[in-house]
């Protein structure tokens, strides 16, 4: 991958970080597939920046996510960005630092595929189901 691909990349994180959801759609083709790992409550295919703010939606419907910290790594052919990651859930409060990796591919200078692989799901999801 490029520099230019990396920089996309990091504006998306950035972007999302900020809070600023409108800036990170702005990165995604319109045909992005974003694949959130299987065995998540909110798990799923996702298509281009309509897609994504779904995924949003479903994910915050449990629990507030923050990238507390992003390295990225030139993959050859994609970005991987390792995020340290702390996961509240919204019904008890409870917290859940973590890592998660996602796979990057960019083309045109957008993001047009985004895999995500959480280390603990398991524990995430308990957190996504308190109350």
């Amino acid at each position: 991958m490029s520099e230019a691909d990396r920089q996309v990349v990091k504006g998306f994180v950035d972007a999302f970080i900020r809070g600023d959801l409108e800036d990170a759609l702005t990165r995604l083709a319109d045909d992005a597939v974003v694949d959130e790992a299987d065995g998540m409550d909110f798990s799923g295919r996702f298509t281009g920046p309509a897609g994504f703010v779904k995924l949003i939606e479903k994910m915050t419907a449990g629990v507030e996510p923050r990238i507390d910290e992003n390295s990225l790594i030139d993959g050859g052919d994609v970005i991987v960005s390792r995020l340290d990651m702390t996961f509240t859930s919204r019904g008890s409060g409870r917290s859940l630092a973590t890592r998660v990796t996602e796979i990057y591919t960019v083309r045109d200078g957008k993001i047009v595929g985004l895999d995500s692989f959480y280390k603990d799901p398991v524990a995430i999801n308990a957190l996504y189901n308190e109350k």
